[in-house]
């Protein structure tokens, strides 16, 4: 047992040396779903879907790195075990998990979220490692096997599936309506492009009363996973103070231009991220937070990841109590932030983006900065 344990971490260790090695991708993906799709659309609700791995004779998989999406969410299952989940079909979320050597399944509840039939999907791309340091990928296709209710224990390795019904192909990665998808960790995929303005609940007809308010956003790793870094862009009009788990990160006074920061994260259970905004003039007037953050997560020996981007899941106040920047503070009763446009929209347009390093300096009447990350 222990040769091999230390064979494999050698192997797994190498893995990162080899050129054949392939960066993780949709290219040979597909979107799937139940048979239930007519003209493009499918009726709403929860659905189940199982792909089993049996690795080749002679081969040992170590661990998979999984690229997946859903439209709408998705809840993602290895061995029976919850891996993660994610809510934005307009971005991948990226996970991993360790394999056992003989049987594996991947499992996934995915919902269609709405009031009447609509599209929906799914779309997964993993790579599988093995113990000599190869890799073979899996993909979403035909292959899978679907069924129209979530049966209990689906998820479970003993679990038969053999009278679902084998996935529908909607189309090849790239095809309408979805077309491109970032993944987590893939350079150069962190964008404000599927981010919104968002605001406090003040904003009538397009304007906001002018002083400072608080929003806040928290995000938890799967089970599992620590969360090691943070990139984030991020612009706000009229000023702002940006802190990670409490400690100041930035700061910025111009809207159209945002700031790029990559923080390194020490080991917590939740990340907060904590915006102190000001729109500074003397009467009502446009404001506005425009932010896009990529977090990565470490885990067996590759990169899990996630967006998260401004939009409703956001918290805001219309005042700034003390210690709201920190990870203890209880937000609970705060109200979600208002949506107020995609990125590009009036008065904004397309922010120009600024990597930013070394010392900053909080904007006046923004919290200190707590001592670390």
């Amino acid at each position: 047992m222990v040769p091999q344990l230390i064979y494999s971490l050698l192997a797994l260790t190498a893995l990162h040396l080899l050129p054949g090695v392939a960066a993780l991708d949709f290219g040979a993906s597909q979107w799937i779903w139940t048979n239930e799709v007519s003209a493009g659309n499918a009726p709403i609700g929860a659905r189940a879907f199982r792909k089993d791995f049996v690795p080749p004779l002679g081969k040992t998989p170590i661990q998979a790195d999984i690229a997946i999406t859903a439209d709408n969410s998705f809840t993602l299952y290895v061995n029976g075990g919850q891996v993660g989940t994610g809510g934005d079909f307009t971005n991948a979320e990226r996970f991993c998990a360790p394999l056992r050597s003989c049987l594996n399944v991947f499992a996934v509840t995915a919902v269609n979220e709405a009031t009447t039939p609509n599209p929906a999907g799914l779309l997964v791309a993993i790579q599988i490692t093995y113990s000599d340091g190869t890799t073979s990928t899996i993909v979403s296709d035909t292959t899978w096997r679907t069924s129209i209710t979530i049966p209990a224990g689906y998820e479970q390795l003993s679990f038969d599936d053999n009278s679902w019904k084998p996935a529908i192909a909607e189309g090849a990665y790239g095809v309408a309506p979805w077309g491109q998808i970032p993944i987590p960790s893939a350079p150069p995929v962190l964008s404000l492009a599927n981010s919104k303005w968002i605001w406090t609940n003040e904003v009538v007809n397009g304007n906001a009363p002018p002083g400072p308010r608080a929003f806040r956003r928290t995000y938890t790793p799967p089970t599992g996973q620590t969360a090691t870094s943070a990139t984030i862009i991020i612009a706000v009009d009229n000023e702002y103070s940006l802190y990670v788990n409490g400690v100041l990160v930035g700061s910025g006074n111009n809207f159209q231009v945002a700031q790029q920061y990559t923080v390194n994260l020490s080991p917590a259970p939740n990340v907060v991220f904590a915006v102190y905004a000001v729109n500074t003039l003397t009467v009502n007037n446009p404001a506005g937070i425009l932010a896009a953050i990529e977090i990565t997560s470490a885990e067996c020996n590759c990169t899990s990841g996630a967006f998260v981007l401004t939009d409703g899941s956001w918290k805001s106040n219309t005042g700034t109590p003390i210690g709201f920047q920190l990870p203890g503070f209880d937000d609970s009763s705060w109200p979600a932030a208002t949506a107020e446009g995609t990125y590009g929209v009036a008065p904004w347009g397309k922010p120009t983006v600024v990597p930013v390093s070394g010392p900053v300096n909080a904007i006046a009447g923004a919290p200190a900065s707590a001592t670390a990350a």
